[in-house]
């Protein structure tokens, strides 16, 4: 074990990040010091409590875990102790950390400090494998090192219009439901109007009367909450996103992004698990793409986190995808899936047509709710519509291909068309899957395992599985028997 003396505290800071899950009791005992304005030291403790008691405890706690949390680098590998009352040491070679990431905010940057994440292959449970606070001159430093040894060979500047695109259209899944707002309010007031003048014609003291005028007010208040939503989304999105910047060296790649908080992540090029395009569904339909990579061992620092080109034309995407990645974005052999299986990607949005449809007969049970319900109806219609165009578009876009380099695979996630491309040493196993129905058509299911990963990155359904074998067998991903 190295000498004691050679080990190094983190930043200050350490603490005042800890302490945030406690400033609620913390403000809690100075709120009752200033209404109960107590007189002598025992009318002091009396105020305060157990919130006291407890503020001790946490402070305390901290202050240990902070004292105990040492570190230092040599030439070949950082070591690190910590621990109260069991010590732990800890000694990570610099050819495992997959990578780097250092990051801050205001808060962080008034007190000189910014926080340093590393990662190694083990990482894949948990976000980062170790976090912690320096100063901004040690990580500086850090920074320089790492640059040292290497030339900037290729740079890409991603253009504010691109990030406002990409952070209007793809930051939040449900975006297209922006568009079906002007469409809520403005039938919101006209059921409203229409539904109180019928009231009214049956009685003026009608209690319907006064529930027909709040049909408008909701209307609108669920308009504006929709709105909302997604003008905060698109914000946080574009804060997170401005000034991306990345940079390809001899051997890793640096992506330089934020403006309130600043982050940069380095990573190892040959460390790569997968590098993804994903559109939204208006990204598709406006011809727009972005593209991130995944990091081996990165844990939760995966997709978005790890964008390096964003909103643009698929020309210009496959371009400088393979200038900062290396890999080729040529499909040299694909597979397809089978012409029929279009039911299987829409099943789920044709049933979903079954409550727009239950909402319409229902009103013609209900004649005075008759407007009320046809209007639900109407609105979520327009949502389930919007999930089937976005599943048509993902069976049209369902394949897998290969190239010398990689597999391909052209999926779904969530509500984002995914491309995938897995360079084959990265590829873990791959899954063929077959439900009783599978079984009799001949069809299957594809998974894709990468290294360090439990569940399936990604995978593809309705593919023939005699084709599907004859498929892999070349790239030597499934038995050759």
């Amino acid at each position: 074990m190295p000498e004691s003396k050679k080990f190094k505290k983190t930043h200050p800071y350490s603490i005042l990040r800890q302490l945030r899950i406690s400033v609620i009791l913390i403000l809690l005992s100075v709120l009752q010091q200033v209404l109960y304005r107590p007189q002598n030291i025992l009318a002091i403790i009396g105020s305060l409590g157990i919130n006291a008691l407890y503020v001790t405890v946490i402070l305390s706690y901290y202050l240990s875990v902070y004292g105990s949390f040492k570190y230092y680098f040599d030439d070949n590998s950082l070591h690190i102790r910590q621990g109260v009352l069991i010590h732990h040491y800890y000694r990570i070679s610099y050819d495992k950390i997959r990578t780097i990431v250092f990051y801050r905010n205001i808060v962080s940057t008034l007190f000189g400090a910014e926080r340093i994440s590393f990662d190694t292959p083990a990482g894949s449970k948990r976000k980062y494998d170790l976090t912690a606070y320096f100063s901004r001159r040690h990580a500086k430093e850090m920074r320089e090192g790492l640059a040292r040894s290497q030339t900037v060979l290729v740079t890409h500047r991603s253009h504010t219009i691109s990030i406002i695109l990409m952070s209007a259209f793809w930051s939040n899944p449900v975006t297209g439901m922006v568009f079906i707002v002007p469409v809520i309010y403005n039938a919101g007031k006209i059921l409203g109007r229409q539904v109180a003048d019928d009231m009214v014609r049956v009685s003026i003291h009608s209690q319907w009367f006064y529930y027909a005028n709040f049909i408008s007010p909701v209307t609108a208040t669920l308009a504006a909450i929709i709105l909302l939503s997604w003008a905060i989304s698109m914000l946080l999105c574009f804060l997170r996103y401005v000034r991306l910047c990345t940079y390809r060296l001899k051997d890793a790649i640096v992506i330089v992004r934020g403006i309130i908080s600043h982050s940069m992540t380095y990573t190892k090029v040959s460390e790569l698990s997968s590098v993804n395009i994903d559109q939204s569904l208006l990204m598709r339909l406006m011809r727009l793409q972005s593209c991130s990579i995944s990091i081996i061992g990165s844990g939760k620092l995966k997709g978005d986190k790890g964008m390096i080109v964003s909103a643009e034309r698929t020309h210009s995407v496959h371009r400088k995808m393979s200038e900062l990645t290396g890999v080729d974005p040529q499909e040299r052999k694909t597979l397809l899936v089978t012409p029929h299986s279009v039911f299987s990607y829409i099943y789920l949005p044709l049933l979903a047509l079954l409550l727009p449809l239950g909402l319409t007969l229902l009103s013609q049970w209900l004649p005075k709710l008759r407007l009320t319900l046809s209007f639900v109806a109407y609105v979520t219609l327009i949502v389930v519509l919007w999930w089937l165009l976005f599943r048509i578009f993902a069976y049209k876009n369902a394949h897998i291909g290969c190239n010398p380099q990689c597999l391909i695979v052209c999926s779904f996630h969530r509500l984002n068309l995914r491309k995938s491309y897995i360079p084959l040493r990265n590829i873990q196993k791959v899954e063929i899957v077959q439900s009783m129905f599978q079984q009799k058509s001949g069809k299957c299911n594809v998974k894709v395992y990468l290294n360090f990963e439990k569940r399936a990155v990604c995978s593809i359904k309705q593919l023939t599985k005699q084709e599907a074998l004859a498929f892999l067998r070349p790239l030597n991903l499934v038995d050759s028997q």
